[in-house]
Parts: C-alpha cells; structure tokens; sequence
C-alpha cells in the first residue's frame, strides 16, 4: 500500500492509500477516513457521545467531501483557509 504525503496548513498533513486516509500534525492524530462502499470519516480530536471512541463524522461517497468533513470538524474550517502557524486539533 503506497503512502502519499500531501502538506497542509500548519504543519497537518494528510496521508492517503486506497482504503485509509488518516490527518495528522507533528504532534498528534487528527482524523481518519475508512474506505467500504463509501467513505466512513472520524474527527479523533473529539470523542462519540459514548466517550468510546473517535466522533463519527459520517459516510461520504466522495474522498473530497470526506477530508473536508474531517477538516471541519477538528478546526472549523477547510484546511486551506486555516491560518498558517495555526495550532491543529481542538477548537476552543
């Protein structure tokens, strides 16, 4: 499974192979994607409502809408609009 590194804003990046994308910073993990028939995204930045795991964002079938979703939910905004040297992961 081959691994692509894309830089984002602030030091985040997504890492992407056929089945996993997963974001994350320098310092920590910030969000997944899973494939199955669609796009299954998680904001590990806050957890699901029964404190036992990542916040489910939902399924998506396009990979763009799912990395957004995921973007979203960790800093409010799409990652090419968050402002550089921006701290990633919990918004306050």
């Amino acid at each position: 499974m081959d691994e692509i590194y894309i830089p984002g804003a602030g030091g985040s990046s997504w890492w992407n192979s056929e089945f996993v994308c997963a974001l994350a910073d320098t310092h920590r993990h910030l969000g997944h994607l899973i494939k199955k028939e669609q796009w299954h995204g998680y904001d590990a930045t806050h957890s699901d409502e029964a404190l036992k795991g990542f916040n489910y964002l939902g399924a998506f079938v396009d990979l763009a809408a799912a990395k957004l979703a995921v973007e979203l939910a960790v800093w409010g905004v799409p990652a090419d609009q968050k402002p550089l040297g921006a701290e990633s992961g919990f918004i306050n």
